[in-house]
């Protein structure tokens, strides 16, 4: 008779770690944004406001590591933002972890500029409000409980928007690398242990972040919000002129650019805005403004110029842009045509 091997039974005896799998590309184009956005996942109800600029797609793997979640994301390029009123009626308030593996973000959160680049990773405060635009990326992240990270990350004021590269950056995307790679693999048995681990080092790389990079100074992110509303104002009426900004602001240029230095500078900061205002004209299908003259009411030189920036930010011109969104809407529309004909 055949001995049994001991490994057999340790083998039937593992439990592994439940692993969470979701994507859109099995779903047609038209309606892979909206599955994705009323997803139950993590709350019922949307975490934040979303729009895609570009053909949405999207792949997610996540798994609960004792106190935390761990998501494994890759998604196309969208605009992000969670708003005062958004947080009033909402009961969701952890703090996410991003890490950039590929792809960049940057915005505002709560008055704090920040741009993420790949080996980066940044914390989001979701009781804290935000706004900002990634490109196409793949990201890990951990959804840390507002109470685990106060007792792990205290204080958590000056965490929202924070940034963190190199070395401290380089522990955490090692062990995420590793989480990954071996979950399937792993016993639930372990789950808290990669959980605790993940936190031990996100407190160890923020020690020593915090000793570098100090919290915005308060009149910087005044001036900053004051040129941001001014430029706001100015935005479609042609070109800024930052000589101009700065004898409304009534400061030097040295002064603005340093407010303005986490987006690249105050001329970088006003072409974002430049062109997000174009993506906005361009959305608007109905209207049809014409490239040239939306071109012309935001600054740019003609419409050449405007293609050659929107296709440097968003990966394709106004022109393609436009045409993606009707074809997007004709087929939206084909299909709930489709569905109100069809026999009871």
């Amino acid at each position: 008779m055949k001995q049994a091997d001991p490994s057999d039974s340790v083998a039937s005896e593992r439990e592994p770690i439940p692993i969470l799998y979701y994507s859109t590309s099995d779903l047609p184009v038209s309606e892979r944004y909206q599955a994705w956005y009323l997803r139950d996942w993590p709350r019922t109800e949307p975490v934040f406001r979303t729009e895609p600029y570009e053909p949405f797609d999207t792949r997610w793997e996540s798994a609960q590591l004792g106190p935390v979640v761990f998501v494994y994301c890759e998604i196309t390029g969208m605009r992000w933002e969670r708003r005062i009123q958004d947080i009033r009626v909402s009961d969701f308030d952890p703090l996410i972890l991003s890490m950039m593996i590929e792809g960049a973000a940057h915005g505002d959160m709560d008055g704090r500029a920040f741009r993420e680049t790949s080996g980066t990773f940044h914390i989001h405060d979701l009781a804290r409000p935000s706004l900002h635009v990634s490109t196409a990326s793949r990201t890990y992240s951990l959804v840390i409980p507002r109470a685990v990270a106060t007792e792990v990350l205290a204080p958590l004021h000056d965490l929202h928007g924070l940034v963190v590269s190199g070395e401290p950056a380089t522990m955490l995307f090692a062990h995420a690398a590793y989480v990954r790679e071996a979950l399937h693999r792993l016993d639930l048995a372990h789950a808290d242990r990669l959980g605790r681990a993940f936190l031990d080092l996100l407190a160890l790389a923020l020690a020593e972040a915090r000793t570098s990079s100090p919290s915005p100074v308060g009149a910087e992110k005044a001036l900053r919000r004051r040129a941001a509303e001014e430029i706001e104002k100015r935005l479609g009426s042609g070109g800024i002129a930052v000589s101009d900004l700065c004898r409304a602001l009534d400061v030097s240029r040295g002064r603005l650019f340093a407010a303005f230095q986490s987006d690249g500078g105050v001329q970088a900061y006003i072409m974002t805005e430049r062109l997000g205002r174009a993506r906005v004209a361009l959305a608007d299908i109905d209207r049809a403004e014409p490239i040239g003259g939306i071109a012309h009411r935001l600054g740019f030189s003609d419409a050449p110029h405007l293609s050659r920036a929107f296709r440097q930010r968003y990966g394709m011109t106004p022109r393609e842009y436009r045409r993606l969104l009707t074809t997007d809407r004709e087929l939206l529309r084909a299909s709930e045509d489709a569905g109100s004909s069809a026999p009871d």
